[in-house]
């Protein structure tokens, strides 16, 4: 099945040449969650803090579907 993805502020280095918050597409396994994903990107799972699955925060054993739209990000401080 295949997923479009963002990544953004530090994960973007895991893309394939992306910019943060540019789509790109993944190719996953039926029955595929978010943590093999995440895995599939070597993105250390610690350091995708939040993600979303067509604009709905997620945890990372949510199962994923063909066609959505995944967005995951680092966690984020501020001042």
């Amino acid at each position: 099945m295949r997923v479009s993805v963002k990544l953004f502020a530090t994960l973007t280095h895991y893309g394939p040449g992306v910019k943060a918050a540019e789509p790109f597409d993944v190719d996953l396994p039926e029955n595929a969650r978010v943590i093999d994903l995440i895995r599939l990107l070597n993105i250390p799972p610690v350091e995708a803090h939040v993600v979303f699955i067509n604009n709905i925060i997620v945890r990372h054993d949510t199962p994923i579907k063909s066609g959505d739209n995944i967005g995951i990000f680092p966690q984020v401080a501020g001042g």
